[in-house]
């Protein structure tokens, strides 16, 4: 390495060591963090992947009935995706979906399908799809699954209560599981929320952008003025 390249990389370590040089690094990253806030989805929708406690339920079965329990978190709920899992060495019948509003102990059934056993196999997973539920948010739900003269089909599920909002029901009794299992509805970005407010309520808009700005800039002196103290002579006792 020659003299000319050394030199240059000792500056560069000078410089990166420098509380100025750090200060505004620092304050440029700040609208970097704001703008992956903005881009964050506004609700995480419910669901639970596989875990290691994993297991195949009971094969469904002439009076047997799956369900899974779950809280929305937002409005526009469209699907549900559920595992399904071939047992045994033929596969037939059907396998029906329906899907009930149980909020304040209600029981209303809201959307509903019948599919076949040969579909469901079809893919290791499988994606109830119906209209969107426009008011979904705030709201409870069961989904049961049950046999139309099934023959060999299961579904995954994990052991334990890993998803807090609902859980696994086999023949209408809570059992300490849930169903491998994740709702599917329109999750706008906290930006694109924003932009809502802005068109509804243009004042509320202002007031935040105003604000954003006012605590940017306040960060920005704040960090310009801990730079100077540092670099302060005598600020740094342990270089004597």
């Amino acid at each position: 390495m020659t003299a000319g390249v050394t030199s240059r990389l000792d500056a560069l370590r000078a410089t990166l060591r420098t509380p100025g040089h750090w200060a505004v690094v620092v304050w440029c990253g700040v609208p970097l963090v704001i703008a992956t806030l903005l881009a964050t989805p506004s609700v995480t929708t419910p669901g639970d992947d596989l875990g290691l406690r994993r297991f195949q339920t009971p094969q469904l079965e002439a009076g047997m009935l799956l369900g899974q329990t779950f809280s929305m978190p937002g409005d526009g709920l469209y699907a549900i995706e559920v595992f399904p899992v071939a047992v045994g060495e033929r596969v037939s019948g059907s396998v029906a979906f329906v899907l009930y509003d149980v909020t304040e102990s209600r029981f209303v059934p809201v959307r509903g399908a019948v599919v076949t056993s040969d579909s469901l196999m079809q893919s290791p997973s499988y994606r109830f799809a119906f209209p969107p539920i426009g008011d979904s948010a705030d709201h409870s739900y069961l989904l049961n699954i049950a046999p139309r003269q099934t023959e060999g089909v299961a579904f995954w599920a994990t052991k334990g209560e890993r998803y807090e909002g609902g859980s696994l029901r086999i023949n209408n009794q809570d059992r300490w599981a849930d169903l491998a299992f994740q709702t599917y509805a329109p999750a706008p970005s906290i930006g694109a929320l924003f932009t809502t407010i802005r068109e509804t309520h243009p004042a509320r808009g202002h007031i935040v952008i105003g604000a954003f700005t006012a605590i940017w800039l306040l960060l920005g002196l704040l960090i310009r003025e801990l730079a100077a103290m540092n670099n302060t002579p005598g600020a740094d006792v342990t270089s004597a």
